[in-house]
């Protein structure tokens, strides 16, 4: 292939955890710009507290055996492991035992500190526990991949108990089948994404070399036989229409997906200011992905990219036509 020119600190906290953050003698930072965020938790630079998980822990959540004054996460529930960066709203939960104060919890050995929460009211359920629960949200520059989300009870002194792993997926932003993840899945052959700054409504357009333009309107480049409930891999799609009608999604990031090899032939790039939704003017930026070499040992890294403005004076409403970007082509 080749291409033409191309939050604020919560202080409403139980007196543990500003207990905590006296003993580690650090003032109370807002942990952004960490690979993890804690929505309504409170962040402490160093490393999380507490013994390290048994080698043989296999990073799934444990019910721990504790007795009468034990200090310990007896459990971790959750929906499911597998996260995409950049998107808030990923919630774990569990018990912790009646001792335990306030559970701490990181990603892994990333960033420069970790999380803690209070714990919640006792579980109905499980006798002498009291429950927990984490809303997180990861950063949009993490890296695809497994890690370990680690758990930690806490008591009022700041005693910490046995770290317990969880063992997550960060999806990759761009899509990947899951490759990032699992190195055996194969990634599509090509991915053309289009991501943005701010809250504007960009929409990305793809004119294929056979005339078809391709956007988050018609998301489809080619006839699909009637009943198919799968789009089949040979025909390309854009996966989402973000940010559409100005509604946040968390993303501000469109993807043309070629599960297969492209077609040969030159392909037309526009972006669509289609509103501004309050804001004067917007940075996006194009990257053209594609995988190389057989999987699991294949690379699926960006080849091309390009960046541009726009103004609030070029909207279109979907009315204009969108403009030029540029042009690449496919020997």
């Amino acid at each position: 292939m080749t291409r033409g020119g191309w939050r604020a600190l919560d202080v409403s906290w139980l007196p543990v955890l500003a207990l905590l953050a006296c003993d580690t003698g650090q003032s109370p930072v807002t942990g952004i710009g960490e690979p993890m965020v804690v929505h309504g938790g409170q962040f402490i630079e160093g490393d999380l507290p507490g013994a390290r998980p048994p080698p043989d822990d296999g990073g799934v959540a444990r019910v721990g055996d504790a007795g009468a004054g034990a200090l310990a996460v007896l459990s971790v529930t959750f929906a499911g492991t597998q996260v995409v960066p950049g998107v808030s709203g990923d919630s774990f939960g569990g018990d912790v035992t009646a001792r335990a104060a306030a559970v701490g919890v990181r990603l892994g050995d990333l960033g420069t500190g970790y999380w803690i929460v209070p714990v919640g009211a006792p579980d109905t359920q499980v006798p002498g526990a009291l429950t927990f629960k984490v809303s997180t949200g990861f950063d949009a520059d993490d890296a695809p991949g497994l890690y370990p989300l680690r758990f930690v009870a806490i008591d009022g002194a700041g005693n910490a108990g046995t770290q317990t792993d969880v063992q997550i997926c960060i999806d990759s932003r761009i899509p990947d089948n899951g490759h990032g993840c699992t190195p055996a899945a194969s990634p599509p052959a090509a991915v053309l994404t289009l991501q943005w700054d701010t809250a504007f409504d960009l929409d990305l357009h793809v004119v294929t070399p056979s005339g078809a333009d391709i956007n988050p309107k018609t998301r489809v480049g080619e006839p699909i036989e009637a009943g198919l409930r799968a789009i089949p891999p040979d025909v390309p799609f854009i996966d989402r229409d973000s940010f559409r009608n100005c509604i946040p999604d968390g993303l501000h990031q469109e993807d043309l997906v070629f599960q297969d090899p492209m077609p040969k032939g030159a392909y037309e790039i526009y972006v669509d200011p289609f509103a501004a939704c309050g804001q004067a003017a917007v940075h996006f930026k194009l990257t053209v992905t594609q995988v190389s070499g057989k999987c699991p040992a294949c690379t699926f890294a960006p080849t091309a990219t390009k960046t541009g403005e726009l103004l609030a004076s070029q909207v279109t409403g979907g009315i204009g036509p969108p403009l030029f970007v540029d042009q690449i082509f496919v020997e």
